[in-house]
């Protein structure tokens, strides 16, 4: 198998029934495997219903009908999005052991179209308020076309103040 997939290598190699979307499925989930310990970029991980996905596309290809834009296309969804039965945690510990009841319309779109997430990606965490300037990871740098205020428009913001 190739190094890198690109969606239209994917598609002409599917359609040309030179792999199945079960042994991309597989090398993917391999490659997650030997790679995520260092990356740390999938939270959870779900082969079986990346299997089954699997198993309509090449049913598809088997009977020769036409392929979706992205059928058998391996993507990534966010741990923030709600995934059936799939523990989305937001990466938080306070929903640690949160299993959405339904998917979101992002995930389940994608479905529609006969493909599916096989993966939740990592987060950084939830922050809010305050929390969020005390954990920037790095200081903010002024923008280029950052300008001073005219001292025009300093004099008139000096003369509103009441005290």
């Amino acid at each position: 198998m190739p190094e890198s997939w690109t969606i239209s290598s994917v598609r002409d190699a599917l359609a040309a029934k030179k792999l199945s979307a079960r042994e991309l499925a597989a090398d993917f989930f391999k490659r997650i495997d030997a790679q995520n310990p260092t990356l740390n970029a999938y939270l959870t991980l779900s082969p079986e219903r990346a299997y089954a996905q699997a198993d309509k596309i090449d049913a598809l290809i088997a009977a020769n009908k036409p392929l979706p834009p992205l059928a058998g296309v391996p993507v990534g969804i966010k741990d923030v999005l709600s995934t059936r039965g799939i523990r989305t945690t937001c990466a938080s510990k306070i929903l640690e052991n949160h299993y959405p009841a339904y998917d979101a319309t992002a995930v389940e779109a994608p479905s529609i179209r006969r493909r599916r997430p096989p993966r939740q990606n990592q987060l950084r965490r939830i922050r809010h308020g305050q929390l969020q300037r005390k954990l920037r990871l790095r200081p903010r740098e002024k923008s280029p076309r950052a300008r001073p205020r005219p001292r025009r428009l300093q004099r008139r913001l000096r003369s509103r103040r009441c005290c």
